[in-house]
C-alpha cells in the first residue's frame, strides 16, 4: 500500500512508472500540496521520480531533476487551467517549465533559481 505523504498525494503518484523508484524530496511534495491548496481542486502528477532508463526513454535531460526526486510534472491540458496553475505555481516555486500538456516544477538546489522556460 502506498504511503500518504501530504494531505492529497500518495508517494506512488510520484514514483517512476517503470520501476517504482519513489525517492521524491519532501520539500517538493510539500510545495506541490501548497499549489493544490491554492487551486482548491485535484491535480495529477504526470511524472515525478524517474530512473535513468525511463528518463532516457522520455527524452529527459541527462541532468534532469526528476532523476534525483527534485522535480515533478503536473498535468495541464487546456489554457484556462494552465493560467490558473501557473498563477499558483509562481507563488510557491522559483523554477518552472511550461509544456503543452504539463507544467514542470522543481526545487533542485543545484540549479539556477528564478527561471521559467518553455518546452518546444
Amino acid at each position: 500500500m502506498s504511503e500518504q505523504i501530504t494531505a492529497n498525494f500518495m508517494r506512488s503518484e510520484y514514483a517512476c512508472s517503470c520501476c517504482g523508484k519513489d525517492d521524491i524530496k519532501d520539500d517538493l511534495a510539500r510545495r506541490i500540496q501548497e499549489v493544490r491548496d491554492l487551486l482548491g481542486r485535484s491535480m495529477t502528477i504526470n511524472s515525478g521520480v524517474r530512473c535513468a532508463a525511463h528518463n532516457k526513454s522520455v527524452g529527459g535531460s541527462e541532468k534532469s531533476s526528476h532523476l534525483t526526486g527534485y522535480a515533478a510534472d503536473i498535468r495541464c491540458d487546456n489554457s484556462l487551467y494552465r493560467h490558473e496553475l501557473l498563477a499558483a505555481v509562481s507563488q510557491i516555486f522559483d523554477r518552472c517549465g511550461i509544456a503543452k500538456s504539463f507544467i514542470h516544477v522543481d526545487v533542485d538546489p543545484n540549479k539556477s533559481a528564478g527561471v521559467c522556460w518553455i518546452y518546444t
